[in-house]
């Protein structure tokens, strides 16, 4: 059927192929883009904000002894390893992919955790050193460190819907591009089809 087409009948169907061939290439490439944004964004999700989340629990705990501690008076000996597993963590804290105001609460995190040594150190050598405005000091320090935390634990929030609503942009667009790809592969089969059964009729030559 084909081969009785005539010349600008088969420059018109190559042409509305090579606009299909476009079509579907340029559609596959955005696909491709945006399922990468969804997979980074679910990615980021995950490492960056849920398990950061699980950090500011472990913190919390940790920060709650230590202040229990404080007001009981109790023995200071396990702060050790307290304070070993509160490095590890901001460690792993520090190393996800922080925004401006993550990255200055933590710092300021840090510091308070570092004054907050200091008094558990004198108490450890003394603890005549709670009655000498350690204890207070040490309340006040956990203060803030409570604050730091809780700024971070909305920061988690906050950053999650922001990923959340990215992924669902990315999604309703790649929907559409789809049903659009769909649309012109139509339109350009009805196209073809059209060249091939009603092909265009030439205006023969008259002959004197």
């Amino acid at each position: 059927m084909f081969n009785k087409q005539q010349t600008p009948q088969r420059i018109n169907a190559g042409f509305i192929l090579a606009i299909a061939f476009l079509l579907v290439l340029g559609s596959n490439r955005l696909n491709k883009r945006h399922f990468h944004t969804l997979q980074s964004t679910v990615n980021s999700v995950y490492k960056d904000r849920v398990l950061v989340q699980d950090y500011i629990y472990q913190l919390n705990n940790i920060f709650q002894t230590k202040k229990l501690r404080f007001i009981t008076e109790d023995n200071f000996t396990p702060v050790a390893n307290e304070n070993e597993k509160v490095e590890k963590i901001l460690l792993d804290f520090a190393s996800t992919e922080l925004t401006t105001d993550e990255f200055n609460t933590l710092n300021e995190l840090n510091l308070q955790f570092e004054k907050l040594k200091k008094s558990e150190n004198k108490v450890l050598h003394s603890k005549e050193n709670l009655r000498n405005g350690v204890a207070i000091l040490s309340e006040q320090i956990l203060q803030k460190i409570d604050e730091n935390l809780d700024v971070l634990a909305r920061i988690q929030i906050q950053e999650s819907e922001q990923m959340t609503q990215l992924s669902n942009k990315s999604l309703e667009t790649n929907i559409l591009l789809s049903k659009l790809e769909l649309a012109f592969l139509i339109v350009i089969g009805i196209a073809l089809l059209a060249l091939i059964f009603y092909p265009m009729k030439t205006k023969q030559p008259v002959l004197e």
